[in-house]
């Protein structure tokens, strides 16, 4: 039942990302529903084979929904789940939710710039400050939409039941 779940999910963030964000350029950016969905996995997920293959599996997806070189599409998201799932606990005092915002916002930014040097062979500041910026913010405010609802569906907490003898 769970493996449905994530599936019906990924099917869903898809049809939202193909029917309405790509169709949104806000100052030259289209944010990516499927970036901040899959950090948002990565971050809840406890198990490192799951987040992993969540990631391959949007990897995929949105490297044909993209338009952009497949082969770093799927290399970024893959690289961005291993490192966000590696330091996802660290630091302990902070939670979960402003990791994920921060993690989101890095990597959407490297992915962005990653795209522009493949392309163009170098790096810019008109690139940074209206194409990667703005990417890592709308993808920022997608996920901090994503992660409570997800969080309340797919990664429900089970409160221990109290054994009192």
């Amino acid at each position: 039942m769970r493996n449905f779940k994530i599936f019906l999910w990924i099917f869903i963030v898809f049809i939202i990302q193909t029917v309405i964000l790509a169709r949104v350029h806000i100052l030259g950016a289209v944010p990516s529903l499927i970036m901040a969905y899959m950090i948002c996995v990565v971050m809840l997920e406890n198990e490192f084979i799951n987040a992993v293959t969540i990631s391959i599996i949007c990897a995929g997806a949105a490297g044909a929904l993209c338009g952009r070189e497949f082969v770093i599409t799927v290399l970024s998201y893959v690289y961005s789940a291993v490192i966000v799932f590696a330091l996802r606990k660290k630091p302990l005092y902070i939670g979960n939710a402003p990791k994920a915002l921060l993690w989101t916002f890095i990597a959407s930014a490297a992915m962005e710039i990653v795209f522009f040097a493949a392309g163009h062979l170098s790096i810019n500041t008109h690139m940074l400050l209206y194409n990667a910026l703005p990417t890592a913010v709308f993808n920022t405010v997608l996920a901090a939409l994503v992660y409570p609802v997800l969080k309340a569906v797919m990664y429900k907490e089970k409160k221990k039941k109290l054994l009192i003898i």
